[in-house]
């Protein structure tokens, strides 16, 4: 079974780390252009990152599995890739209850989340790249 699904987490992973990001971007430039439409997209990718880590995070565990490692940065690398999918994840009703019921805190507590989420995939993505260009890991010889 791993081998028909390795190594897709370096092809998968920088689809949520590029949405994760472009939708702070997004969100940031909506406040300071007041433009609605923005904020709306920058929500919309949020919710589409959140949806696709799990599978995600799912590929690097197996790819872990099928390279049999075990090293300092990969357990680093996990624990900021869990509390981006999980963090994300926990957001997304809690971000629904904010909409309906306090609708006025709602971009703060949006962009709140989304700066820890962002915060989270950049300390993964940073001991991501520490793993394959100073370990090596998953390049083919």
């Amino acid at each position: 079974m791993f081998e028909l699904l390795t190594p897709l987490h370096p092809k998968l992973v920088h689809f949520p780390i590029a949405l994760f990001v472009g939708a702070l971007g997004f969100d940031v430039v909506s406040f300071l252009f007041k433009k609605e439409g923005l904020h709306k997209t920058a929500l919309n990718m949020y919710v589409l990152a959140a949806l696709i880590t799990p599978l995600v995070v799912r590929t690097g565990i197996w790819e872990a599995e099928r390279l049999n490692l075990n090293h300092p940065v990969l357990d680093t690398h996990k624990k900021f890739a869990l509390w981006a999918m999980w963090g994300s994840l926990m957001s997304l009703p809690v971000l629904w209850f904010v909409k309906q019921e306090f609708s006025k805190l709602f971009r703060a507590v949006f962009l709140i989340f989304l700066i820890g989420v962002v915060s989270a995939v950049s300390l993964a993505g940073h001991n991501g790249g520490t793993m394959v260009y100073e370990y090596g890991v998953g390049i083919e010889e």
